[in-house]
């Protein structure tokens, strides 16, 4: 595993129990990213799988959960993402009311070509998401 990582934070006008919804239940992570979701993205312990289109067989995670947050840690496929950690963090804004949401996806090596790839899509999904919960999609 390397030590790069891409960070994100975004400020959501939403609750953070909706905010963790959209990230811990399927129908949740199906509305903002894809479909379908095989298992629990939000059960401590647990394992779940992504399907996307034109891709031979879905992403596959195991799950870590704690108070406000959840660990997506990926397995043996995607290839080019295996032992990456994804992980949220839903918080309270500086000001104001909503939640501000802390996106990493860690474990890259510096070289690796997909990272150019993935940091602009990680940014389009998450909008996807802040339109989801903001009731905008």
């Amino acid at each position: 595993m390397g030590d790069y990582a891409v960070r994100m934070q975004f400020d959501i006008d939403a609750d953070p129990d909706t905010v963790m919804q959209a990230l811990t239940t399927p129908d949740g992570v199906e509305r903002w990213w894809s479909r379908p979701v095989d298992g629990d993205p939000g059960k401590d312990g647990g394992e779940f799988r992504i399907s996307f289109p034109d891709v031979p067989q879905p992403f596959e995670f195991a799950v870590e959960r704690g108070d406000r947050a959840v660990a997506w840690r990926t397995m043996a496929f995607p290839p080019w993402w295996a032992d990456t950690t994804i992980r949220w963090r839903v918080g309270d804004p500086d000001e104001g009311d909503g939640t501000r949401l802390v996106f990493t996806h860690e474990g890259f090596d510096p070289t690796n070509p997909i990272i150019p790839v993935i940091t602009p899509a990680w940014a389009q999904f998450i909008f996807g998401l802040k339109a989801q919960v903001e009731g905008r999609a």
